[in-house]
């Protein structure tokens, strides 16, 4: 018998190929939900392949079983279909079989590889791309107390997280309904996540008696039943702010964990690189991002570009993969990196912020992205525009709050920049290290020098001059030259060229031009002192 172009032989032997591979290997359900739908195929019940009869046969429900009240068929076919991905993105990508199940349907589909020296010929056939996103599933929290009211309180909140959770391009949620449904049945943390086919999940505890409310929350890898963060939130039990205690619970939750920088995506884009281009296709390209933003070295910064540039030409509707290949064009621009095929990065990465936008005018990070650009375009009303604009989605992201902080004190709008500043770092310590550079020059500018000097050590970040300039310049204005003298050795010798562009440097993302001056003219009081110094002797600084 031919099913296809494949006789039952050469589909039953790629089925035995699939199934040696780990990720099934790991997976007895996955295992034999594949078994039943390819053999029954292959025996004409290809008709039969309904919710029911599959969880029957494969997954050992009793006859009172209801698809309509219990969604695990859904649940692990979801789970299969990204299994077959990931199989066919890896060891799989040689095989002559393509066994896929098309969502809608429990039955499985044979066709042909297409390789990639015949995509012209095959351009109408869709190319099998996996992203990977984080998986996480929110389980209901449980209620710790005799309170009635704390139940459905302990609901709400773990249906509003999975709600927040959704709304991150960068994360794969799993339906509040599923998690709830297999709450009761599943004990084990692993067995859940599995169930769920959720690489992480969210959890907690709620304490209530009449004086004081008590939330525990926990983020667990559930392949390990890992703990990677937890939190604890206790607030004055008044249950007619159950509401607005709710709010803020799920708001610091889901920064501290979902949010740029968050729990989830710190632990996720610490994934190994490989260095083969043609596995970029498997990986988010997202986690690049997050790559390159805390270590920015040049072959990191090509590196990231080409897996964003492969990403959005695969899927052009990617508007955080645009969005965030628009910020890397910027930050190389800023680090002088040389970009193969861009003529103009800084235009090209203003180019990416507003596709983005164009996609999803909602995407936070094309706000944020757009106004950067704009900031080293010395295009103020344009940066103003993109950071109102962004103000008038009612954001919540800390991590963009907090680079649209820095950016309004680079524009020269000091204390409203602060103000989102100070937010975001208390709602989410983890961030990018310029924001602190944002944070230093605030301080600077208002004399207080100690205060720039504490938030510029905390950049750490010795490819950029930030840090040094700002120590020099500030150490100069306490008149603690040795200190200042140190910073300006440092400072030629880690940037040897910073003698002849250091103000117009520093004008390149300052707009405030008396600001510049004034760090400008501190670091120049460094050199003269040096100068008349070397007159007895002394080492003489050219800075």
């Amino acid at each position: 018998m031919k099913e296809g172009n494949f006789t039952s032989g050469e589909v039953i032997k790629q089925l035995e190929r699939i199934l040696s591979a780990e990720v099934f290997i790991n997976s007895n359900a996955l295992s034999r939900f594949l078994r039943f739908v390819v053999e029954e195929t292959l025996a004409g019940n290809a008709t039969q392949l309904k919710e029911y009869t599959i969880g029957i046969n494969v997954l050992s429900k009793t006859s009172r079983f209801s698809p309509k009240v219990d969604p695990i068929v859904r649940i692990h076919a979801g789970r299969l279909r990204r299994a077959l991905y990931e199989y066919y993105a890896t060891g799989g990508k040689n095989d002559p079989v393509v066994i896929s199940i098309p969502k809608g349907s429990y039955v499985p589909v044979f066709s042909e590889w297409i390789s990639s020296d015949n995509t012209e010929q095959n351009s109408n056939q869709p190319e099998i791309i996996v992203r990977k996103k984080p998986s996480v599933a929110v389980l209901p929290f449980k209620n710790n107390s005799i309170d009635a009211e704390a139940v459905f309180f302990a609901d709400g909140l773990g249906d509003q997280i999975s709600t927040e959770l959704a709304s991150y391009p960068d994360l794969s949620v799993i339906s509040y309904y599923s998690c709830r449904s297999i709450a009761d049945k599943v004990v084990d943390i692993k067995e859940a996540g599995l169930l769920l086919d959720a690489k992480y999940i969210l959890t907690g505890t709620v304490q209530s008696d009449s004086n004081q409310l008590r939330v525990r929350v926990q983020l667990v890898l559930s392949e390990t039943r890992e703990q990677l963060w937890a939190n604890s939130y206790e607030r004055k039990n008044t249950v007619h702010d159950f509401f607005e205690i709710q709010d803020e619970i799920v708001w610091k939750v889901i920064n501290q964990t979902a949010g740029q920088f968050g729990a989830i995506l710190r632990h996720a884009s610490n994934l190994l690189y490989k260095n083969s281009i043609d596995d970029l296709k498997v990986f988010d390209a997202i986690f690049w991002y997050y790559h390159f933003v805390n270590d920015i070295k040049e072959d990191i910064y090509k590196r990231s570009i080409a897996a964003l540039q492969y990403s959005v030409k695969v899927d052009p509707g990617y508007a955080l993969g645009w969005a965030v290949l628009g910020e890397i064009y910027v930050a190389g621009f800023f680090m002088g990196y040389k970009t193969d095929n861009v003529e103009n990065v800084i235009e090209e990465g203003l180019k990416c912020g507003k596709t983005a936008l164009k996609i999803d005018p909602l995407c936070q990070h094309a706000y944020q992205t757009i106004a950067l650009a704009n900031l080293f375009l010395q295009n103020k009303p344009e940066c103003m525009k993109a950071i109102n604009d962004w103000s008038n989605i009612k954001p919540g992201a800390a991590g963009i709050m907090g680079g649209i902080g820095a950016c309004l004190i680079f524009a020269g709008e000091y204390e409203r920049g602060m103000k989102l500043l100070d937010d975001s770092v208390h709602l989410n310590p983890y961030y990018q290290w310029w924001l602190n550079g944002g944070i230093s020059f605030y301080y600077f500018k208002n004399e207080a020098y100690e205060d720039a000097i504490y938030w510029a050590e905390k950049m750490n970040m010795p490819h950029v001059p930030w840090e040094l300039l700002i120590k020099t310049a500030a150490f100069s204005e306490l008149n603690n030259i040795d200190e200042a003298k140190q910073c300006a050795t440092q400072l030629r010798q880690r940037f040897p060229y910073i003698d002849n562009i250091m103000e117009a440097y520093l004008n390149a993302f300052l707009f405030d031009k008396t600001l510049t001056k004034k760090i400008y003219t501190a670091i120049l009081n460094v050199q003269i002192y040096c100068l008349s110094e070397s007159k007895t002797g002394v080492i003489q600084l050219q800075l």
